[in-house]
């Protein structure tokens, strides 16, 4: 297989590229790591010298000092498919990606069910909307990324007394969600692309830990296969859909208390579960490549 210029893997991450790039190179395919959080560009720029750019972003970018990258990468992305490069992952799926707030409007539209959440952006409205949710609560930043300054608090009182030190991150806003408890202390991410489910995890967190990225193989997650239903499928891929997703991951979990679904992530860059051929039974890597290079040379995907 022959491309017309190199694939442009978008990507400030010193490793999350790192199988990707690794099946690229197998298949001898022109390739170029895009490092982002030190880049420029011209607009008056026309040449398109990728063959299709591989958008895998992160808002945790900002936890590893590169925080820059979140607002650039729009500009970038524009100027990309303004140039006529095709875009796995293009703008409207990053905005979701970076944005908890839009992700939570992506629930209501859809009538999907998720915890009731509160947006703010100022501590004054923590204490206020406290007033009308149920404890226990999480405070999430709205740019998250690896589960990054999420906290719990208990009572009303508990929020109160920390409410003056809170992070709400980098653009200042944040989520008052009621804490719903998982049964059995696990969520399910569901991994789409190209239009299509791809597998889906059963993961179980520590108490209190909140990162839940089953790329790094962490001692305080258990990982493994899970049937999703196919109607929760069904509601992932709609979701995926509606925010531009070509590739990615949607999360849900089932409440302890009532047994019912609920949504409450929906990410835009997938690196696949850690030891994927053990846990998953084969590995996803391969198909991701084969996706990449259709859409490099125009034969076509399910957008």
């Amino acid at each position: 297989m022959s491309l017309s210029a190199p694939i442009g893997i978008l990507d400030e991450h010193p490793e999350w590229s790192a199988r990707l790039i690794a099946e690229l190179q197998h298949r001898r395919l022109p390739f170029e790591k895009i490092d982002h959080s030190n880049h420029a560009f011209d607009p008056a720029d026309h040449a398109a010298r990728y063959s299709v750019i591989v958008n895998r972003t992160s808002p945790s970018s900002h936890r590893r000092g590169h925080g820059g990258v979140l607002f650039y990468t729009e500009a970038l992305l524009d100027h990309y498919a303004r140039l006529g490069v095709p875009l796995l992952n293009p703008l409207e799926a990053y905005r979701f990606e970076k944005s908890k707030a839009l992700q939570v409007g992506l629930f209501e539209r859809l009538g999907v069910r998720y915890p009731r959440t509160i947006v703010v952006n100022h501590r004054d409205h923590i204490l206020k909307s406290s007033e009308s949710v149920r404890f226990p609560v999480l405070v999430k930043p709205n740019v998250g990324g690896s589960g990054a300054l999420i906290e719990r608090f208990d009572s009303r009182a508990e929020l109160e007394a920390r409410a003056a030190g809170l992070d709400f991150g980098p653009d200042g806003v944040a989520l008052l969600q009621e804490y719903v408890e998982p049964e059995g202390g696990a969520i399910v991410r569901v991994e789409v692309m190209d239009g299509r489910y791809l597998y889906a995890i059963r993961i179980v967190r520590g108490a209190g830990d909140f990162n839940l990225c089953p790329a790094e193989a962490r001692p305080t997650l258990a990982v493994t296969r899970y049937d999703a239903p196919p109607a929760v499928i069904g509601q992932a891929l709609a979701l995926a859909r509606a925010a531009s997703i070509d590739i990615g991951g949607v999360e849900y979990l089932v409440s302890r208390a009532d047994g019912r679904v609920y949504f409450y992530d929906v990410n835009a860059t997938s690196n696949f579960v850690a030891d994927a051929a053990t846990v998953l039974g084969f590995d996803p890597t391969p198909r991701f490549a084969d996706y990449i290079v259709r859409v490099a040379t125009g034969q076509g995907d399910n957008r």
